[in-house]
């Protein structure tokens, strides 16, 4: 009986320690991508040639904020198209400008994986680094 005692008085206890942290993990801010410091400064065509080999390089591009020097295919302000296969979707927190077709930038973002099926490489939280 004291046992049991001893359990119900801990138990909530435990329980509220759990959620606590629980909470503690999921309450963080989201990344800020622009504000980070980029782990690798490529061209577009390197950066799809590494997915379309499989090799061990191109593992250690995703979730990687990546500097791209590329040119403009297509801006339709919410992803821009690069030259050589490269398709990012723009950080919808920052302002930013519409850029023009054959347009050469200097973009940064996070990228998230390969499309085999359109041969394209996807980023996200795109930025112009100006």
């Amino acid at each position: 009986m004291d046992m049991r005692k001893r359990l119900l008085m801990v138990l909530p206890i435990l329980v509220v320690m759990a959620l606590g942290l629980a909470w503690l993990r999921m309450d963080k801010p989201h990344r800020d991508i622009g504000s980070e410091e980029a782990r690798f400064r490529v061209v577009p065509e390197q950066l799809r040639t590494a997915f379309v080999q499989g090799s061990a390089e191109a593992t250690g591009y995703l979730n990687a904020v990546v500097e791209l020097d590329g040119v403009v295919v297509q801006d339709d302000g919410h992803r821009v198209v690069l030259e050589d296969g490269v398709v990012a979707s723009w950080d919808t927190t920052r302002s930013r400008r519409l850029l023009g077709q054959g347009e050469e930038v200097h973009l940064k973002g996070r990228v998230t994986g390969y499309d085999d099926l359109f041969d394209e490489v996807r980023m996200d939280g795109l930025v112009l680094v100006e």
